[in-house]
């Protein structure tokens, strides 16, 4: 997903004399800025402070070597100016020598050293958003380490940090910060939403001869990401949303019929909408693939006391076998225990919702695309439909579902999936109730296997309007017919009646609804004012429909009125006509 950014630094402190030193002779701080420009080059100034421990003890010279990374303008000063000995570049690796000017000798001394250099692609730009990796600072004799990265806010705000970050936004710049005495890796990235393009071939076969029903998933809009479909073809004859929220869209096929659907549109991931589990046990199940009651299983989790320490032990125990990265083979939790070093993402995924469902927490596990430049680091097949999978559990305090990813937080050696996740991540089915179905795009294949799945980053968000819902009368309710391709959301129904007003969460797209009515009296559907009923649709949008629709039941109870009254007439005519008939005989 990332271009990898190695950077290491080492260094070295020479002095006078010949003795060896160890590292624990200085404290050594540092404080790197990054200032990064709108085409993301960085200008990064990196100020070194040794302090000497004892007072015979002092450096004379510094080494930094920073391997695979194009530096350029490089100086080198320190109090008295240019400390610059030497600068060679070889396979890669820059090896910066510094000879200092007048090292400062005494306890307590500190030697500051100034460098300044630009690196010209520090900041890549991915659809709508910049990802910087950061260097891993290796170096054990660094005792402290402060770093700012200084962006334009043009960038957008902090959306991802492998590390604890604090983020401050301004009018044209940004301020993110953060200490990495750990040395890890660090990953940011910044933006507020990611856009992608999509298309998505599905082929379904009718070997019978009789006709019959067959579903496909489609991309749901979660609490994590938005949908917006510019064609779905042919459409369905409907879409229904099953208890894990995955859509549905169910296709009539003939005896031995074979069709081609087409689903083109554009998702836009980085919602934080809030979700209330409102029965937390139907997570906690055993499910194939998930087998919680297993002794083994049990056992370990006596061991884990939080979701932390569950993905912890994910990543530390298994080990991922690019080997089988074109398989589809499916493990399972206990297998991935059984052989660690045989596991794909499936496996580092069904690990960690198992021992989670036996530790008490709501677990399921998300099927579906992640952006990834970089396979070797965050596996996914590019060429193929091979998707990847991850875990996600319930945090009751946030009333969240939290995703994360111990698959990368594995194979990025360092860099930390569990605090956050990247925005390129899109969720195409959701299994937690079922493991195993809905079966995601990418599995409903052709005869000859072709690549189904196309997805890019988005230039341009499409500009989301949509027909509003149909309006009519199935008796005494109204019928509510979203014919388009994307869901109806927050829809705000109103009529000609001023306490008629209902709100509508969602229609999903090609479905419809039934909404009661408040009944009218028999007498007063006779008014002529309830000949028409007006309707008025909005939604979040502030799109407005207004439908006015002929009301049945006054023209049905109109013509019960006439009849009864000709009935009654004619009825009334008989009697009048006995009755004189009696009178003149």
């Amino acid at each position: 997903m990332f271009s990898r950014l190695a950077f290491f630094i080492y260094c070295f402190l020479f002095l006078f004399s010949t003795t060896s030193f160890a590292i624990s002779d200085f404290t050594i701080n540092e404080n790197i800025e990054y200032l990064i420009n709108n085409s993301g080059q960085a200008t990064v100034t990196h100020l070194i402070n040794i302090t000497n421990n004892y007072s015979q003890i002092y450096p004379n010279e510094y080494q930094i070597q920073i391997q695979g990374l194009p530096l350029s303008d490089l100086s080198a000063t320190d109090s008295e100016g240019n400390i610059l000995s030497s600068f060679i570049t070889q396979n890669e690796t820059s090896v910066i020598k510094l000879k200092f000017n007048h090292p400062k000798v005494g306890k307590n001394q500190t030697t500051s050293i100034k460098l300044i250099y630009r690196i010209s692609e520090l900041a890549k730009h991915k659809g709508k958003t910049w990802e910087i990796t950061l260097p891993q600072l290796t170096d054990k004799a660094l005792n402290n380490t402060q770093i700012t990265i200084k962006t334009p806010s043009d960038f957008g705000s902090l959306s991802f940090a492998s590390i604890p970050a604090k983020f401050q936004d301004g009018l044209t710049q940004n301020i993110t910060t953060f200490q990495n005495n750990s040395h890890a890796k660090i990953l940011i990235i910044l933006g507020d939403y990611q856009l992608f393009d999509f298309k998505l071939n599905y082929t379904l076969k009718n070997p019978s001869t009789n006709t019959i029903i067959s579903e496909i998933a489609l991309i749901p809009d979660t609490y994590s990401q938005s949908v917006f479909y510019q064609s779905i073809s042919p459409p369905p004859v409907s879409i229904s949303i099953d208890p894990d929220g995955n859509w549905l869209a169910k296709y009539q096929l003939s005896d031995k019929e074979q069709l081609n659907i087409t689903a083109i549109g554009q998702v836009k991931t980085g919602l934080h909408i809030p979700i209330e589990l409102t029965d937390k046990n139907q997570y906690l199940q055993s499910q194939t693939f998930w087998p919680v009651s297993d002794p083994q299983i049990q056992d370990i989790s006596k061991s884990l006391s939080s979701t932390r320490s569950i993905y912890d032990y994910v990543v530390n125990t298994l080990n991922y076998n690019y080997e089988r990265i074109n398989s589809s083979g499916r493990l399972g939790a206990i297998a991935a225990i059984i052989d660690p070093n045989n596991s794909l993402c499936t496996e580092f995924t069904d690990l960690f919702v198992t021992l989670a469902r036996a530790k008490g927490i709501p677990a399921r596990e998300i099927e579906g695309y992640a952006y990834s430049n970089n396979p070797k680091i965050k596996p996914t097949n590019l060429q193929s439909d091979v998707l990847h999978a991850w875990p996600e559990y319930y945090n009751s305090a946030t009333k969240t579902w939290k995703a994360i990813d111990p698959t990368w937080g594995k194979t990025t050696n360092g860099i930390d999936y569990f605090n956050d996740l990247d925005l390129n991540h899109i969720t195409f089915v959701t299994h937690g109730l079922n493991s195993q179905n809905p079966l995601p795009p990418g599995s409903y294949k052709n005869d000859i296997g072709e690549k189904s799945i196309f997805i890019d980053f988005a230039s341009e968000e499409i500009k989301r309007e949509t027909s509003l819902p149909i309006i009519s009368f199935k008796g005494n309710r109204l019928l509510i017919q979203n014919t388009s391709p994307n869901s109806q959301k927050n829809l705000k129904l109103s009529g000609s009646d001023p306490l008629f007003n209902k709100n509508i969460d969602t229609i999903l797209p090609y479905s419809s609804i039934y909404v009661d009515i408040p009944q009218i009296s028999f007498w007063q559907s006779l008014s002529s004012k309830h000949q028409k009923i007006t309707y008025t649709l909005k939604n979040s949008d502030e799109q407005i429909s207004t439908q006015t629709l002929n009301y049945t039941q006054h023209f049905v109870n109109l013509g019960i009125s006439i009849v009864v009254g000709l009935v009654i007439l004619a009825t009334s005519g008989i009697i009048i006509t006995s009755l004189t008939h009696e009178k003149n005989t």
